[in-house]
């Protein structure tokens, strides 16, 4: 009777592994080892085992076949190129990338289209070897080759994994965006092949994300690799999946988490005897002590590392584990005091400088920059140079470098085209940025701070707006999402919430965000403005400009506040002391203003809240204006604070009532937006109101009337455009606006003022929004907007509020206005009552009639309200004045 043959098990063990039974098919290619069989059998079956057992016990025993494989007499070319590339495949996971290099290139020798499938695996896994090697043009030329061939021969499969790899080399190239898109159009095709594919594409995403600063996205992307490589028995792959969850951790100074997952990530590569891994996860467990403070010693077993790394062909990792290097040795001295004169200060400054000599030699090369050095690599390099500028005693150039840094930084974020990207890569430069404006504020300078702030915070507000591209999926996105959105609203206006419904809101979510990446940045930057332009305009003005600024304590920990003044005359730097008691006292203002704007709130009980809302008022007021007062012009008010104080409602503070107050992200968005007259002679109107707000339709009418021409009818053409059927406004509660009104309305009105109910969204700040009659009309949907009034009131709750990002970034729906081409918008920083509003708006726009700019219209309007009254937490954002 006929048994089974080698090749048979051969075949079915690879069916096996294609179903990821590994297990199974390791069975069957042991069986088919015991049969007689041809060399070309048995080489078969050596070749596939081999991967077999590298996964299970390491590329040792992978490469101990191979070697029986290569000694097989009479073997075809097409099973000895089948071997060398095998065999570079298990080098190379082993992080062998020099020796993988050269297996592979022998491979590509003797392999030919004959076994397309095999040259095409062959060319991607060399160039994935020359893109960890750096040799990007090498990469790009075998993954464009393989990718030919694939389509030649109908290898869909194998075409999208050429596409994703180049989407990754597009993202070491500094282009995000197109990573991002490339790697998105074809996850479906290969997340669907196995847990495998599905795993590489959300660990390499998550690299494209830790680029663009999306640490928390890049976070969640790598824990569902790792899961993914876990439930499949990839240990390879689940430990470089830790490693690069603790890469994400040492950038985001999360020491201890660093060390532990860099430390098992070591043990499972050392394990399986994957060298260059085991070196790499080494030298992030090295770089996270080092940033818990324990230095002893880090500098020589750093140097050590490097070496290994260089000698593994892994240059860029090797240049790294030099300046860590040189980090160590800067840390584990001690900066000397500033000018301490002592004999002891002399001593700490010798120390400091023999710190930075041993430093500087053991960086060496490594802080030479190069043109294609990833940002994280730059970044770092900058810093240490930096450090050993002030180790020199050399404290300007140390500026310059932290100024070039950050110069760096924003020409990279210039790549970007979504605000979102744009407000979340500060991340890769907070440091530096801190440790700037730290020293300027320290140094007392007004100039330099002045200097540092514009530079170090709100990089986003100096690009120019990007209009993305025509993409009527992302516009089928939005509109699915907004119907959802109001689906489940009334499910839970109803008591009751489809958990499906929910993950489909989410999942929603999700694709709008990710489509939002894929639009490409301006490319070019605005330089900073100057103080001495700053002051002309402030002149003009008798105007002041003050950026209440949150900087590093280094003898505490904590953060103090500074508060930088500059009017047309002189500029002023005052120390206001710990930061905390100012942010306590906002934090629980804002509790109270939310409790104020409730209509259902017992007057005893409001009584209450209303005098504890007047004393953390005034609280504020002493701490953040009280120093002030000498130093400050009469005229018209210019603040840019820091994130976290950007949402206080400045325009209620006891010595600021019915004072012109704008709040800006830096001076020069300011001034760029200040070209021209706030609003045209005769504005055009536009006013929309939102469903289920008590008064919208008396304040829709009110605001009409103050539009009309001497009581003529509110609807002349020529000034005004009223959104979502304004002309029954004042017969009906029940008319309400469509997003697509709004839309419509915002891309002819120069003023448009919306009444509607308001959501600031912490997690996703872009999917803030108003609620209007067909749904939500989120942040996302302004971006597409060619055009924005010049003036928006957002008649509306939270919707001045903004997520704080590193960099002094904010992120929100009056953030995205601005950014998309407002030039000022008054929002809510706390929930708003129907009543007040509806009093203060129609006396904001009658000051706009009379000429008013925007912010004194608005302190008007409030001033205007009695003294028993609750006024609204209104602010004026943007070139308010």
């Amino acid at each position: 009777m006929g048994g089974v043959t080698a090749a048979e098990l051969h075949q079915r063990a690879q069916t096996e592994t294609e179903r990821g039974r590994h297990a199974a098919a390791r069975r069957l290619l042991h069986r088919a080892l015991a049969l007689d069989a041809t060399p070309e059998e048995l080489a078969g079956v050596l070749i596939t085992l081999a991967y077999h057992e590298a996964e299970r016990r390491g590329p040792a025993a992978g490469i101990e076949l191979l070697d029986r494989t290569d000694a097989l007499p009479g073997l075809p070319r097409r099973l000895r190129g089948r071997a060398a590339s095998q065999r570079g495949l298990l080098l190379q996971r082993a992080g062998l990338l020099a020796e993988a290099a050269a297996v592979f290139d022998r491979a590509v020798g003797l392999l030919d289209e004959d076994e397309p499938e095999i040259l095409c695996r062959n060319l991607l896994n060399r160039g994935l070897v020359h893109m960890r090697r750096g040799r990007h043009a090498a990469a790009r030329a075998d993954f464009a080759r393989c990718a030919a061939l694939a389509r030649r021969h109908g290898l869909e499969v194998i075409a999208a994994k050429a596409a994703h790899n180049y989407g990754y080399l597009c993202m070491l190239s500094g282009d995000l965006p197109t990573a991002l898109r490339v790697m998105d159009g074809v996850r479906h095709l290969l997340s669907s092949q196995s847990r495998v594919f599905a795993g590489v594409y959300h660990a390499d995403r998550a690299q494209v994300l830790v680029a663009a600063g999306l640490f928390g996205d890049a976070d969640r992307d790598l824990s569902r690799a790792a899961e993914l490589f876990a439930a499949d028995g990839r240990r390879q792959d689940l430990a470089e999946a830790e490693l690069s969850r603790a890469e994400l951790a040492l950038l985001e100074e999360r020491w201890p988490d660093a060390r532990l997952l860099a430390a098992r990530a070591r043990r499972r590569c050392t394990g399986r005897g994957a060298v260059g891994w085991a070196l790499l996860a080494a030298h992030v467990a090295l770089a996270a002590a080092i940033g818990e403070g324990r230095s002893r010693g880090a500098a020589a077993r750093a140097v050590a590392l490097a070496d290994r790394l260089a000698a593994e062909g892994l240059a860029d990792e090797a240049r790294r584990a030099r300046l860590t290097a040189a980090t160590a040795l800067l840390t584990s001295t001690p900066a000397p005091a500033a000018h301490e004169p002592s004999a002891a200060g002399a001593a700490d400054r010798e120390r400091w400088r023999r710190a930075g000599v041993r430093a500087a030699a053991v960086a060496g090369e490594a802080v030479r920059l190069r043109a294609r050095d990833p940002i994280a690599t730059r970044l770092q390099a900058r810093g240490v140079r930096a450090a050993l500028a002030e180790a020199r005693g050399d404290a300007a150039g140390a500026d310059r470098e932290r100024r070039a840094a950050l110069a760096d930084l924003h020409r990279y974020q210039a790549s970007f085209g979504s605000l979102d990207l744009q407000t979340a890569v500060g991340s890769h430069a907070r440091r530096l940025a801190a440790d700037g404006l730290a020293k300027a504020v320290a140094g007392g300078r007004a100039a330099a701070v002045f200097g540092w702030a514009e530079r170090a915070r709100a990089l986003s507000a100096r690009l120019p707006p990007v209009l993305p591209p025509p993409d009527e999926e992302a516009a089928r996105l939005l509109e699915e999402l907004r119907h959802a959105r109001a689906e489940l609203r009334g499910q839970l206006l109803a008591g009751r919430a489809d958990p499906r419904l929910r993950s489909r809101c989410a999942r929603l979510e999700q694709q709008v965000r990710q489509r939002s990446w894929y639009t490409p940045g301006p490319a070019h930057t605005t330089a900073p403005a100057s103080l001495g332009a700053l002051r002309e305009r402030l002149a003009a003005d008798d105007a002041t400009f003050v950026a209440h600024l949150l900087v590093s304590d280094g003898a505490t920990g904590g953060r103090r506040l500074a508060a930088l003044v500059v009017t047309g005359r002189r500029e002023t730097l005052l120390d206001l002391g710990d930061a905390e008691p100012a942010l306590e006292a906002h934090r629980r203002l804002r509790h109270d203003l939310d409790a104020l704007a409730l209509d259902t709130l017992p007057e005893p009980v409001r009584a209450t809240v209303r005098a504890a809302s007047r004393s953390a008022l005034a609280r504020l007021d002493r701490l953040l204006w009280a120093p002030l007062v000498d130093a400050v012009a009469p005229g018209p008010l210019l603040l840019a604070p820091s994130a976290p104080l950007a949402p206080i409602p400045w325009t209620l503070l006891p010595a600021l009532r019915g004072r012109a107050v704008a709040v800006v992200p830096s001076v020069t968005a300011w001034l760029a937006a200040r070209t021209g007259p706030a609003l045209p002679a005769a504005p055009v109107v536009a006013l929309a109101a939102g469903p289920g707000v008590a008064r919208a339709a008396e304040e829709l009418k009110l605001l009409a009337d103050v539009w009309s021409p001497s009581g003529a009818s509110a609807h002349d053409a020529g000034r005004s455009a009223l959104a979502g059927r304004a002309e029954r406004a004042g017969a009906s509660t029940n008319v309400a606006a469509t997003t697509a009104e709004v839309r419509a309305a915002a891309g002819r009105a120069d003023v448009l003022h919306v009444a509607a109910h308001g959501t600031h969204e912490p997690d996703n700040p872009l999917f803030s929004h108003l609620d209007l009659a067909d749904g939500p009309l989120f942040g996302y949907d302004l971006e597409r907007l060619p055009r924005l009034p010049a003036h928006v009131v957002l008649s509306a709750c939270e919707l001045g509020l903004a997520g704080a990002r590193p960099g002094d970034e904010t992120l929100g729906m009056t953030v995205a206005m601005l950014h998309s081409g407002a030039r000022s918008v008054v929002a809510g920083v706390a929930l708003l009552s129907d009543a007040v509003a509806c009093r203060v708006a129609p006396a904001h726009h009658a000051g706009l009639r009379r000429g008013l700019s925007p912010a004194a219209a608005l302190a008007a309007a409030i001033a205007a309200l009695g003294p028993d009254e609750d006024a609204p937490p209104l602010v004026c954002f943007g070139a308010g004045w």
